[in-house]
């Protein structure tokens, strides 16, 4: 089952992402900061009987720092997948795929009165798991040039919104 995250999840969330991407750099750090921030939103996948097993966060955005507005007087709002991640433990039962699935309903929800085209992520080069995962969904690379805090080469891949998802 999968809810909204509360401030009370914050500790769980952020133990369990600095396990999951231990490899990649501090997420002790990096979720934290994430996790403060008025535009990002977080779910927690759980048991019945309340264990988390996994996590997702999505951050809205402009992308231009300045807050720019276009010609038609609108921001260019971005969605992106912060983090998505599964407790070892319950890998490879369709956790992370319900999760995504989540994700990319509420940024649908959003995208029209937002003006958001598309969903972005950032995911390690070697993550071949989650990189098909998010094909099946319709994301795409669009960039390999990303890295992580500790060097590890990352793909951005991005995912239209407003159209149905490849299966």
């Amino acid at each position: 089952m999968i809810r909204r995250a509360e401030v009370a999840d914050h500790p769980w969330i952020i133990a369990s992402g600095a396990e999951a991407y231990h490899d990649l750099g501090d997420y002790t750090r990096i979720l934290p900061s994430w996790l403060e921030q008025p535009g990002v939103l977080a779910w927690i996948d759980h048991d019945a009987q309340g264990r988390g097993r996994g996590f997702a966060m999505l951050g809205f955005y402009t992308e231009d720092p300045t807050g720019a507005r276009s010609a038609a007087g609108t921001q260019h709002v971005v969605a992106d997948l912060l983090a998505l991640a599964v407790l070892p433990l319950y890998q490879r039962r369709g956790i992370g795929g319900k999760l995504l699935s989540h994700v990319i309903e509420v940024a649908e929800r959003v995208a029209p009165s937002s003006h958001i085209s598309q969903l972005r992520l950032t995911v390690a080069e070697d993550n071949v798991g989650a990189q098909r995962l998010y094909a099946r969904t319709g994301f795409r690379i669009v960039d390999g040039s990303a890295t992580y805090d500790r060097g590890q080469r990352a793909l951005r891949m991005a995912r239209p919104l407003g159209t149905p998802a490849r299966k």
